[in-house]
């Protein structure tokens, strides 16, 4: 990335009333006080070019408050695109409709055209040429604003839609919708659209999220460039949808070693609380923002709640605050367990090795002078599927940040990974043999330089070979109520006496090689050996088992699509 010596670009000074979250901040604050250049600057770019792109980072990292400031620039400055900013964010209020109904994929299909149609009419009224944009979004949509806007709430509802509602929804398709938003783009003197669609990571409705990425194929083209917003870890794409061929890959998540990290969090709270955060002085700041994690959400939230707590004695309300912060994000993470079920196990152990990473980096750094380590090295050939997917969801939630891999020698790779510093501030993993927590102490350690090498470590060195052989995908609720199953050998759900499939049965499916599907060829069978993919249960736990395939010489689309076709037709036959 190209890097500046200027001070991050800070639009004037903000005086509104604290808001964490930017879906529900004014845009008057979006344009006052957003921090720009390095990494945000990144994101905007990444949000008006002509590419199809993925935004991807845990939630609070500023995905939505980028696709908001980025619209908003767009609307203000004509040489920039066209820009179509909208949210998904009520999509499991649709989920009834995948146990009461066999055709909940096409409710959810008029679901999401109706809600761009929405903003697509939402925008038309602020151009110049609004009743113009507005004809011909109707002529071509064959919906107006209204009847877009009711068939939301009523979806919303959970309710059915009228045979009349029906026919109307049924004229929506993405090809009327890229006609229409190219023409409404020629309206306002723009040559192309982007496609800002917040909330795109459908992670508690599998079924949603790979119709949604299916939609937003049929929706890129030369004049329109959809821009999704995902978490990594949970985000499962589909067969159709290669993730990192068909779109650009942008993280929005600032790294907490990056050389100008405290300038640019600092710069966030200053702008967006003002003379509110005056009071606080640089150190206890700064110990903030490394607690933050990278997160603008969290550093926001944390100098709120220290300024709340200020008739409080400042060292033991500060490490409430950040004690309470992290007990917070490992929160989310076993909460995964309710929205993701089949990951229970891997988010067990995930939460394990995360602990024992933190419980290393700490013994690591006792020893240190003028120096810190944050970092933990995990050979990365030693990495089995199922615990690439435990790594991934860590990652979703923001314990574990991933840097780029690098080698040592010729034959050993590492995958590095800083654990979550609010973590590593509970244990006093920058304290030395101290047992106080001196702020200004820690805050000029972590300012020093990272030793050379991270902490190399194996998953086996990590969770031991009893733990990772333990790794494995649960056993699925009912298919009908999603009831979680009592026992492995229950056979019809206590919910709704639905026959389930035999847990035994889909345990031997998980374990069985994936050699055995039979009309898979020798050459694809060693694909899948050199990707380590070795039985059906690594296969189905790979978030973009297409984009994983394409990494060895000679796969492209096509034969990734027929191997995953094979295989996923071997399951299914498997469970009939």
């Amino acid at each position: 990335m190209k890097r500046s010596s200027r001070s991050p670009r800070l639009v004037a000074k903000a005086t509104d009333e604290f808001e964490p979250r930017a879906d529900n901040v004014d845009d008057d604050v979006l344009r006052r006080a957003t921090v720009t250049e390095d990494i945000f600057d990144e994101v905007h770019k990444a949000l008006v070019n002509r590419r199809m792109c993925l935004v991807v980072g845990p939630r609070g990292c500023g995905k939505t408050h980028m696709m908001r400031y980025t619209a908003l620039q767009c609307a203000e400055n004509k040489r920039l695109p066209l820009a179509v900013y909208v949210s998904f964010s009520k999509y499991l209020r649709l989920e009834p409709f995948l146990s009461s109904k066999q055709n909940g994929l096409t409710y959810f299909q008029i679901w999401v055209l109706c809600r761009i149609t929405e903003a697509a009419f939402s925008l038309a009224a602020r151009l110049e040429k609004h009743d113009e944009a507005r004809q011909t979004l109707e002529e071509i949509l064959a919906i107006n604003h209204d009847q877009a806007a009711k068939l939301i709430a009523r979806l919303e509802r959970s309710s059915t839609p009228s045979p009349q509602e029906m026919a109307s929804a049924e004229r929506l398709t993405s090809d009327t919708m890229l006609n229409a938003l190219s023409v409404l783009a020629q309206l306002d003197g723009r040559n192309r659209t982007v496609l800002l669609l917040d909330d795109a990571a459908l992670t508690l409705t599998p079924d949603f999220l790979v119709e949604f990425f299916e939609i937003a194929r049929t929706l890129n083209n030369q004049k329109v460039a959809p821009k999704c917003s995902v978490y990594p870890g949970t985000t499962e794409y589909g067969p159709r949808f290669h993730a990192r061929q068909q779109a650009q890959e942008v993280r929005v998540w600032l790294p907490v070693n990056q050389e100008r990290y405290l300038e640019i969090m600092c710069a966030v709270g200053d702008r967006r609380l003002g003379a509110e955060v005056a009071s606080i002085s640089e150190t206890t700041k700064q110990y903030l923002a490394f607690a933050a994690f990278g997160m603008p959400r969290a550093y926001l939230t944390l100098l709120t709640e220290v300024i709340e707590a200020g008739s409080q004695p400042r060292q033991q309300a500060l490490n409430k605050i950040v004690q309470e912060h992290r007990d917070g994000i490992t929160a989310e993470y076993r909460s995964l367990t309710i929205k993701v079920p089949k990951f229970q196990t891997l988010i067990a152990l995930g939460e394990k090795l995360f602990h024992k990473c933190v419980a290393d980096i700490r013994d690591a750094n006792i020893n240190l002078v003028e120096r810190h380590q944050l970092l933990v090295g995990i050979e990365a050939d030693k990495v089995p599927p199922l615990a690439q997917r435990m790594f991934r969801l860590l990652i979703e939630v923001g314990l574990l940040y991933e840097l780029p891999e690098v080698s040592h020698g010729q034959d050993r790779r590492y995958r590095r990974f800083i654990p979550h510093v609010a973590a590593l501030f509970a244990i006093r993993a920058f304290s030395g043999k101290s047992r106080g927590q001196d702020l200004g102490a820690i805050v000029s350690v972590l300012r020093a330089k990272n030793v050379d090498h991270p902490v190399r470590r194996t998953v086996a060195s990590l969770l031991g070979e009893a733990d990772i052989n333990a790794l494995k995908i649960d056993l699925p609720p009912c298919a009908v109520c999603l009831t979680p199953r009592i026992s492995e050998d229950q056979r019809f759900c206590h919910h709704c006496g639905t026959p389930l499939t035999d847990a035994s049965t889909f345990n031997r499916l998980m374990n069985v090689a994936v050699w055995e599907v039979s009309t898979l060829s020798n050459f694809q069978r060693a694909v899948l050996q050199e990707r380590s993919i070795t039985t059906i249960g690594d296969f189905l736990s790979l978030d973009d088992p297409g984009g994983e395939l394409r990494r060895t010489k000679w796969v492209g689309p096509a034969v990734s699509g027929k191997m995953i076709e094979k295989i996923m037709a071997y399951v299914d036959e498997f469970l009939s």
